[in-house]
């Protein structure tokens, strides 16, 4: 499934677009991006707020285009509806990122649930399941929910 999500990725950015991304970046990138299409998606309402949000994210933490992450979220909703589970993404983002790496992405998880003003029940479930598949500790993953949230 790797395979594909880096075919699909790759098919999306040519040669002469500003976005050339080795193979681990774009993996990378893709299963960060697909866990957070999981985190908009959980809750059956998707706010303009959440995809402007993730936009956002995308711009400011992956430094890329606003074209460069149309298109990868376009990609990460693809590959969001063809995974079964999260060990696909997880696995890719235990490899690829570090610690602090996953607490930022922890924290993306929860400006992206607060992005309505809302955070609803299911969107905290998945987060903290994916934190526990991150091997983010729980006092981390209270603090990144703190700082976006607040108290």
């Amino acid at each position: 499934m790797i395979e594909k999500l880096k075919q699909i990725f790759s098919g999306t950015f040519g040669a002469d677009t500003d976005v050339m991304l080795n193979d681990q970046e774009q993996t990378k990138k893709l299963a960060a991006v697909a866990l957070m299409v999981e985190i908009i998606a959980v809750d059956d309402e998707q706010h303009d707020a959440e995809k402007n949000m993730l936009r956002q994210i995308l711009v400011e933490q992956f430094d890329v285009t606003q074209q460069a992450a149309n298109a990868l979220i376009t990609n990460a909703e693809q590959a969001h509806e063809e995974a079964t589970d999260f060990f696909r993404f997880t696995s890719e983002i235990n490899e690829f990122f570090d610690a602090d790496e996953k607490i930022d992405l922890i924290e993306s998880f929860w400006k992206l649930a607060w992005a309505d003003q809302h955070i609803h029940d299911l969107e905290q479930h998945v987060i903290r399941r994916l934190a526990n598949l991150l091997h983010v500790s729980h006092k981390d993953f209270i603090a990144a929910k703190i700082r976006v949230v607040g108290v």
